[in-house]
């Protein structure tokens, strides 16, 4: 069907693309006669054959996997019945077993005790023997008529155990007693298949029993109490496989999914039944004694297991489509590749005809090949008066038609590609030419308004408000007018980063709450407790949400809220989706309208524009910025009953290109140090919290495990700051502490103590600064670490160092460090260029070879602007006479391994001593 469905297409798209006369002009030809003829005659068996074949093997195959479930829950349902029907005839032999009746007849005769507890036992040892011998109890009991258990034997961990005396229990308020007691004699309780309960509460590990009971009597027919078993329902049900079975409410007995199991009132209450799962087809089928159902995804199976003296079950099984849909596409193929072959060999056949019947055209044939070689003036010599000469005079009349055509087909093409010349100019120029004069008149409304508030006129602020929110929805309508041209060029771009997604929700709601101020409506919004991160176009997924929340606003009714809901999926694969939905009160619409919801320069509704405004084009870019980030957007909407918007991401979004960084980027990417601080902790998990906290506030950061690596890295580094666990294997933190303040060259320097207990006066007794209780905040760390300003204040000199090679920047660091200096590192000389503009250093030390930008083209730059900043060279390269012209006015140039540490420390100390 594929195949066909296919050339179905190919053909119907042929004869649309020509006209009637053509057409005609066309099927005049011997050639194309026969050709058609045979192709017909080939098709039109195959076709009907085919379908034929194919819908027949299409019903024998439903109609032998009909078969074969519907024997399989046969099988399924005589097994359950059976395995019901043996215990029922357990319970009765039971009942009327020889030792049980001499205990009655020994209780209702005599008050021998001694008597009574010899039979007794014989009860105790035959129904222990009972028990072992079947296995599929998991309770036998024999209660008075009072209710209070006289024997009681339980399964456990695979044995049977007699219960002592002392731990027998009163079942006289248990429903199954009170039913029972009432029954006359031979008849039998059947409780429902559930959860079995001790002291009122449901067992775990979850225990299925059905319950069977009879009423016993003495020897005068008075009830002498009851005789109950519980049935591990277990034995039969894991027998059942991928089978369902329910009861008659509906509530899953067996099912594969565990979580579905068990919802009714007297068990764990979950409210779950097959109803949810076919709200339509539930009621048919526990309404019908067997049968068989078709859903959109599975063919259902069922049949009644009658359960005497309780009602009935249904015994449910599912067949998947899409196995049976798996044999229905291997047939349609192979007889796709019959079809295309009985097609070919009838070509074949057409053509050895008509190379028999066209030898006369041959001459027109040599005129055509001279013609597509381009030659315009030879013409067809004409002959006779049948088809062929028809055929020639036409062809002689064709070249004169496709001769004018060509040229007027020329110049439709000069002044088709001069009109999409004008089009590229003109959206090149209306970035500049209309949004410049835009962002000035917002700028200057905002100005008039600020002064014309200061000067008390209410009036003429309204007026500038509504210059200046025109002037904002102009360029708004500009920005999606661009970006609709971009799309349509192919030229827009993804741009990935990693952000904190509810951070950025937080962000579009401030943004847009003048907004719902403004239309009176209120926003509610629900996170999943773990969003985290999302790598995916930031600004894409901003303007994205944004357009949804402002429509939702645009259409909301009043004083109804507008709800919004971030939440974090996981999908059959493992891989995270991030689903926003937002959910509106407004006009709502209707199908046809939802069809053209996301067409370029459309609205769902004429009349909507007129009393909203808008362009139509914000729903078509989100609907491209979703699919071009690999996700979904639906829309559930009804007319009057508002609209509910979800759209589907990616988590994580595949990276299409690398931008240049943003200046939060080139902010993350300088690293002013403020000092380093070591940090002594035996947890991994510690380690790495602290680590990013202070790594992020511009400290350098060394890490030990235990106490000792933590005084081994403190005699090395010599930190500013030292933070100390005090819980830790071998050596814990009060021993450390006492060996620090004891060192002459460590007591100096400052121990935070953190740890999970509070014991401040042994830590401050012991020489600590201060006493942080574990798990301690960034904030909480921050205001500690700023007591201890170290070496470096904020009027020492500030020295940068550019190297793309993070151990040089690391070691070069650390040496003006230790000589009072504050240390900007940045790996890339564009960021630097970027920072210099906001803070300026008093040295730079510059290495050359960096990608993206190598240091001459960084100290070109550099010196355009800032001429006063002294540079310092170091690199590992050969300079050149050349390059020493090209780096003629830096301050001094060093190479890597060539010199010492104090021969660089002096000239920089030098170089800035003169500024």
């Amino acid at each position: 069907m594929i195949v066909l469905s296919r050339l179905s297409v190919v053909i119907i798209f042929f004869f649309q693309s020509i006209s009637a006369n053509t057409v005609m002009k066309f099927y005049q030809h011997i050639r194309t006669k026969l050709a058609f003829g045979f192709l017909l005659v080939t098709l039109i068996p195959a076709v009907t054959i085919g379908i034929y074949a194919m819908q027949s093997s299409i019903d024998a195959l439903r109609e032998r996997e009909l078969n074969i479930q519907a024997s399989m829950v046969k099988t399924l349902k005589h097994d359950i019945e059976a395995f019901l029907a043996s215990t029922r005839n357990d319970l009765i032999f039971l009942s009327q077993s020889q030792p049980l009746k001499r205990y009655l007849n020994q209780r209702y005769q005599s008050e021998d005790l001694d008597a009574l507890e010899l039979a007794l036992q014989s009860v105790e040892q035959e129904f222990l023997a009972f028990s072992r011998s079947r296995g599929i109890y998991y309770q036998v009991r024999y209660l008075d008529e009072n209710g209070q258990e006289i024997v009681r034997l339980d399964a456990v961990d695979g044995k049977i155990r007699l219960i002592p005396k002392t731990q027998l229990q009163n079942k006289a308020s248990r429903y199954y007693f009170s039913r029972t007691i009432q029954l006359l004699e031979q008849a039998i309780f059947v409780s429902n298949l559930e959860l079995n309960q001790e002291h009122a509460q449901i067992e775990v590990p979850h225990k299925p029993v059905i319950r069977y009971a009879i009423p016993v009597f003495y020897p005068d027919k008075r009830k002498a109490g009851i005789v109950i078993t519980n049935v591990d329902a277990s034995q039969f049900l894991q027998d059942l496989g991928n089978a369902v079975l329910v009861d008659q409410e509906g509530y899953y007995l067996a099912h594969p999914d565990a979580n579905k199991l068990w919802g009714g009132p007297q068990d764990l209450k979950t409210g779950y039944t097959f109803f949810q799962d076919y709200p339509t087809e539930a009621p048919n089928i526990l309404n019908e004694i067997q049968g068989n159902i078709t859903t959109e995804q599975a063919i259902l199976t069922y049949q009644r297991v009658s359960i005497p003296n309780l009602g009935y079950w249904t015994l449910i099984i599912q067949q998947p489509l899409r196995k049976i849909l798996h044999s229905i596409r291997a047939f349609r193929l192979t007889f796709g590749m019959i079809l295309v072959s009985a097609v070919f060999i009838s070509l074949i056949i057409a053509f050895l005809i008509n190379r028999s019947i066209t030898k006369p055209i041959e001459h027109l044939t040599r005129v055509i090949e001279q013609v597509r070689a381009g030659n315009r003036e030879v013409r067809a010599e004409t002959k006779g008066v049948d088809e062929l000469g028809t055929l020639e005079r036409g062809f002689n009349a064709m070249l004169e038609s496709i001769t004018v055509y060509e040229e007027a087909l020329l110049r439709t093409k000069q002044e088709a590609e001069a009109a999409n010349l004008a089009k590229s100019r003109f959206l090149a120029n209306m970035s500049h030419e209309l949004r410049t004069p835009l962002n000035a008149i917002i700028g200057y409304g905002e100005m008039l308004q600020e002064e014309i508030a200061d000067m008390g006129e209410v009036e003429l602020s309204g007026d500038i408000e509504k210059i200046h929110l025109a002037g904002k929805n102009l360029l708004s309508t500009i920005n999606d007018i661009l970006d609709i041209s971009k799309i349509e060029a192919g030229r827009m771009e993804l741009y990935t980063e990693s952000f904190y997604l509810p951070n950025m929700v937080n962000d579009i709601v401030q943004t847009l709450q003048p907004l719902f101020t403004k239309n009176q409506d209120s926003l509610k919004i629900h996170y999943a407790d773990n969003l985290g991160e999302m790598h995916a176009d930031l600004t894409k997924t901003r303007q994205i949400l944004l357009k949804m929340l402002s429509n939702a606003s645009k259409f909301n009714e009043e004083a109804v809220p507008i709800y919004l809901e971030v939440l974090r999926e996981t999908d059959a694969d493992g891989k995270d989706w991030i689903l926003f939905r937002v959910t509106d009160s407004g006009i709502g619409m209707d199908a046809e309208q939802k069809q053209k919801l996301f067409q370029v320069f459309t609205q769902a509704d004429t009349s909507a524009t007129r009393k909203y405004g808008g362009t139509g084009l914000g729903l078509a870019i989100t609907h491209y910025f979703v699919q071009i980030m690999g996700g979904t957007i639906n829309v559930d909407s009804e007319l009057g009953q508002g609209s509910t918007f979800s759209v589907r991401l990616p988590a994580k979004v595949a990276l299409v290109q690398k931008r240049a960084k943003s200046s939060s980027e080139t902010e993350v990417a300088v690293l002013e140090e403020g000092g380093l601080v070591l940090v002594i902790d035996d947890e991994l998990e510690v380690r790495k919290v602290l680590d990013n906290y202070l790594s992020k506030q511009g400290y350098q950061v060394e890490l030990a495990e235990s106490g000792e690596d933590g005084l081994r890295l403190a005699r090395k580094v010599l930190p500013d700051v030292i933070i100390l666990d005090v819980m830790m294997p071998k050596m814990d933190g009060w021993e450390v502490l006492s060996y620090l303040k004891a060192d002459a060259e460590l007591a100096h320097i400052p121990v935070i103590i953190l740890s999970l207990i509070e014991d401040k006066s042994v830590g401050y007794s012991l020489g600590a600064s201060d006493y942080l209780i574990k798990p301690v905040t960034r904030e909480q760390l921050s205001k500690v670490l700023q007591k201890y300003h170290f070496s470096q204040t904020e009027s020492s000199r500030l020295v940068m160092i550019i190297d793309d090679d993070p151990v040089n920047r690391d070691m070069v660091g650390r040496l003006f460090r230790k000589a009072g200096m504050r240390i900007c590192k940045v790996e890339d000389a564009r960021i630097a260029l970027n920072y210099i503009q906001k803070t300026q250093p008093d040295l730079i030390l510059l290495d050359l070879q960096m990608p993206e930008m190598d240091g001459f083209e960084f100290v070109t730059k550099l010196q355009q602007v800032y001429d006063a900043i002294p540079v310092i060279v170091f690199s590992a390269k050969d300079i050149t006479i050349e390059d020493r012209q090209r780096l003629n006015r830096v301050a001094n140039i060093f190479q890597k391994g060539s010199y010492r540490n104090d021969e660089l420390l002096a000239e920089v100390k030098k170089l800035l001593s003169m500024k």
